[in-house]
């Protein structure tokens, strides 16, 4: 069946901030973490403040477009200033409806207490380097753009005087797009950020948020990006219908908790680390150990079953022994496939990282199912879905470090990971709990 536009809402581009779902274009992010000070100073200064919106990071994109089709290549000045807040800091600005709203208890609790819960499995929070307990932030300032310079002229003009203004930097994290050829990939030199979810959406009467590239495929945006409804994005809208028998169909309205998170978004940040001398060491020996048996792996391989694609972005489901330029990130085709030919796991490991943060259409502890039981199954998959914006951090891997083999200590670098959902339990948390640390994601008789 064709698209029907006139069933998908129209966004007020004007009250959504921008990276939440067009999201804000960078070569650089600093995250500032703050404090608020004096409740009513602040206040009064974030009425006043301009925030990037939706619609002005879509015309950002738009120029951007246009003069890489003119072929000029100067950078376009994108200045991007976003804001979200903790359940302590909309305490602070003592927010209507937040006390005894229901369905905020992820929210509240904050990551740590739910790692100390046993939710996230992660390390103990009073080790992590930054945000442990005791140190939990107000909120946080996302500055994005086309350099650190565009980024302290936004501070300059829009949040200065810190103190005049009511509040106090807590902590600060830089991010930085890496450099040509490696632009895109994180620090173990895979393309990041290649799946994202397609959005349903109209951003005015007859324009779709992301249009259907393929007329045969009115569900998709591009190849393999299925359209979901933006409830699971963004409150106020239409999300996944729960238990459907196919991923298209409209599910109820993600209504925000309280009245303030209308066409906002529940964000999730994490700092991590990369160990990049350490895991190509790994790569390498467990490879060589592979290759003493009859089916020899190169560390280039080993390494592409681990994380489901190439460096390039080509996924080892298309590209089962060598990269395939064919299939890499930016040709429209990194994205164009489904799990159904390989059932028992035999070209993508089920531990493979594309497959445990994202399954598509396997059917859990089934490797025969019916076609009504594969649609379902992805019908599923798509309710627990998330919209990343990660970007590296820390410097280019040293010549010393490389010939090392070890990561020079007094260094730093990894990924900023952010995502934007509207249930913390049932998309962010239930990502990491029930596939990424699950002992038997896919099939029964399996550890990882």
């Amino acid at each position: 069946m064709p698209r029907d536009l006139n069933a998908e809402p129209i966004f007020p581009t004007l009250d959504i901030q921008g990276d939440i779902l067009a999201e804000l274009p960078k070569r650089c992010e600093l995250l500032l973490f703050f404090k608020i000070q004096v409740p009513e100073v602040f206040k009064a200064f974030l009425k006043t403040l301009h925030i990037t919106s939706m619609d002005e990071c879509l015309a950002q994109r738009d120029l951007i477009e246009l003069r890489k089709k003119k072929g000029i290549k100067t950078l376009v000045p994108t200045p991007g200033l976003n804001v979200a807040f903790t359940h302590k800091g909309l305490t602070k600005l003592a927010i209507e409806g937040l006390e005894g709203a229901k369905g905020l208890d992820a929210f509240r609790d904050g990551m740590a207490a739910r790692t100390g819960k046993g939710l996230l499995m992660d390390p103990s929070p009073e080790k992590w380097p930054i945000l442990r307990p005791g140190h939990r932030p107000d909120g946080v300032f996302i500055l994005t753009g086309a350099s650190e310079a565009e980024i302290a002229e936004t501070i300059s003009l829009r949040l200065a005087p810190v103190r005049g203004n009511g509040w106090r930097i807590l902590h600060e994290e830089f991010g930085r797009v890496r450099p040509d050829p490696v632009k895109g990939h994180e620090h173990f030199g895979y393309a990041d950020g290649v799946s994202q979810p397609g959005v349903r959406g109209r951003i005015d009467e007859t324009t779709p948020f992301h249009p259907s590239l393929d007329e045969n495929n009115p569900d998709q945006a591009t190849p393999g990006q299925d359209l979901l409804w933006p409830g699971e994005f963004v409150f106020g809208y239409p999300g996944q219908k729960r238990d459907a028998p196919e991923f298209t169909i409209k599910g109820d309205v993600a209504q925000p908790p309280i009245p303030f998170m209308q066409n906002g978004a529940y964000l999730v940040f994490r700092r991590l680390a990369q160990l990049v001398p350490e895991f190509n060491q790994s790569v390498k020996t467990v490879a060589a150990g592979i290759g003493e048996t009859f089916d020899p792996a190169s560390a280039e391989l080993l390494g592409a079953q681990m994380v489901g694609r190439w460096k390039s972005g080509a996924p080892i489901i298309k590209a089962q022994l060598e990269d395939d330029p064919r299939f890499a990130e930016g040709t429209g085709s990194e994205n164009d496939f489904e799990f159904k030919e390989d059932r028992e796991g035999l070209v993508c490991p089920w531990a493979a990282h594309v497959r445990k943060t994202y399954p598509r259409d396997d059917v859990r502890h089934n490797t025969k199912p019916t076609e009504a039981e594969t649609a379902a199954a992805e019908a599923f998959t798509q309710t627990h879905r998330m919209l990343r914006r990660g970007i590296s951090f820390g410097p280019e891997l040293t010549g010393h470090e490389a010939k090392s083999g070890r990561s020079d200590p007094s260094y730093a670098r990894g990924l900023l990971f952010k995502c934007y959902v509207t249930s913390l339990e049932d998309q962010f948390e239930f990502v990491q709990m029930a596939w990424v640390n699950s002992d038997d994601f896919s099939q029964l008789g399996w550890s990882f």
